[in-house]
């Protein structure tokens, strides 16, 4: 059975939204300490390396990351794989007849797991975001940690997305997962009131 795991370490080493906290481990308790076990304290953005928005992430009114459905974030899931140069268009998106979740599998994957940050990643256009709220879809996803073009004015794409009640998967790695249908698992912190969570997400070949 093939199995995908979409996240990428969460390591010093990746590069944060810039202007957010660094990853940061420290060791707290070690074994080669001469202490009973090993426990690690850990810092970074909610929004580090592979992570989940939640609506709230841009809108008050919108639903907290310990608040989405489990049944919106388990689930058949399509890889749809882009050719675009800066943003997703309509043009770009397949038929949406039947699609929940959509995964977006850009040239950002080749870069995704560098430690320089890139700013020129491809995103997703407001009129392709209209469309995917207006056909029903309750999850979308992006090879690059963000599903907007960079420091876009107002975030329209985010606002357009959140306020629908679109969750973001963000930050996902695609470079081993072909184009095509599959399951897909993916799992925040459940942690209470927050915009938004690093996950684990994994695809399951349907195939199989």
């Amino acid at each position: 059975m093939a199995i995908y795991d979409l996240s990428i370490p969460l390591k010093a080493e990746h590069p944060p939204w810039p202007g957010d906290a660094l990853f940061s481990r420290k060791i707290a308790s070690s074994l080669s300490s001469g202490d009973s076990c090993n426990i690690s304290c850990l810092q970074m953005s909610s929004h580090f390396g592979t992570h989940m928005d939640a609506p709230y992430h841009f809108e008050e009114d919108g639903i907290k990351i310990d608040e989405i459905p489990l049944e919106t974030l388990m689930g058949k899931a399509l890889v749809h794989e882009v050719d675009a140069d800066s943003l997703i268009q309509p043009q770009h998106l397949p038929d949406l007849d039947g699609v929940k979740r959509i995964l977006f599998k850009t040239s950002n994957c080749w870069f995704i797991d560098e430690t320089e940050f890139h700013t020129d990643y491809v995103s997703l256009g407001l009129e392709a975001a209209r469309i995917l709220v207006q056909a029903g879809v309750k999850l979308v996803g992006i090879d690059y940690f963000s599903i907007e073009a960079f420091r876009a004015p107002g975030h329209p794409v985010h606002h357009e997305l959140c306020g629908g009640g679109v969750i973001l998967l963000e930050g996902v790695d695609l470079r081993q997962a072909p184009p095509g249908w599959y399951e897909l698992f993916a799992l925040p912190l459940k942690i209470e009131g927050c915009d938004g969570s690093p996950c684990r997400a994994v695809l399951r070949d349907l195939k199989e």
